[in-house]
């Protein structure tokens, strides 16, 4: 199966006060990890960026076609450019997400328009999969002013993935995720 790997950094990072790409972690800038989980199991990497902070890093740089409005957009607009129909999309600042819990989720995909993880009663729009089947259905939620991923569940071919403490790889802290710089003391 081809899969596109797309990295959502193209937030504000208004509670972290500095770009959240390069805030070290364990000696890597953020962005280092999903690049990292990525590099051999995708066959296109996308990075959705709203500014010219990652030239480093040799990907397709996506901008936002709705700026402002929120990860479903940087979906939104590097669906549109993915060159496979499986994207597997995360955000730039959850650095434990790890290889195991990436071959769980691909091995669980069946062609859903949508493959989400469920865990601690919750869904988790920011480490899941998108085909690029939802791209008329993400614009009809951007036409009513709806940019909320969840959104997309009732209306989409959805499969709900649970991720739990049965699973040899799990942790509490798995989908955490970097919001401020004091969020790094209680990682790991």
């Amino acid at each position: 199966m081809k899969i596109t790997g797309i990295i959502l950094a193209g937030g504000e990072s208004k509670r972290m006060g500095i770009d959240k790409t390069k805030v070290s972690f364990n000696g890597k800038n953020l962005i280092e990890y999903p690049i990292n989980l990525f590099r051999n199991k995708c066959s296109e990497i996308l990075i959705s960026s709203n500014n010219n902070n990652l030239q480093e890093y040799p990907f397709f740089k996506i901008n936002d076609e709705n700026k402002r409005k929120g990860p479903l957009s940087g979906i939104y607009s590097c669906l549109k450019k993915s060159i496979n129909n499986v994207n597997v999309v995360i955000s730039c600042d959850m650095p434990l997400i790890n290889s195991e819990l990436f071959n769980y989720l691909v091995e669980n995909y069946n062609n859903e328009d949508l493959l989400m993880p469920y865990y601690n009663s919750h869904f988790e729009p920011l480490f899941a999969i998108y085909s690029k089947l939802l791209i008329p259905k993400i614009e009809e939620l951007f036409s009513k002013k709806d940019f909320s991923p969840l959104s997309l569940i009732p209306i989409c071919n959805f499969k709900k993935l649970e991720i739990n403490n049965s699973l040899n790889f799990y942790t509490k802290n798995l989908f955490k995720n970097i919001n401020t710089l004091k969020d790094l003391n209680y990682i790991k």
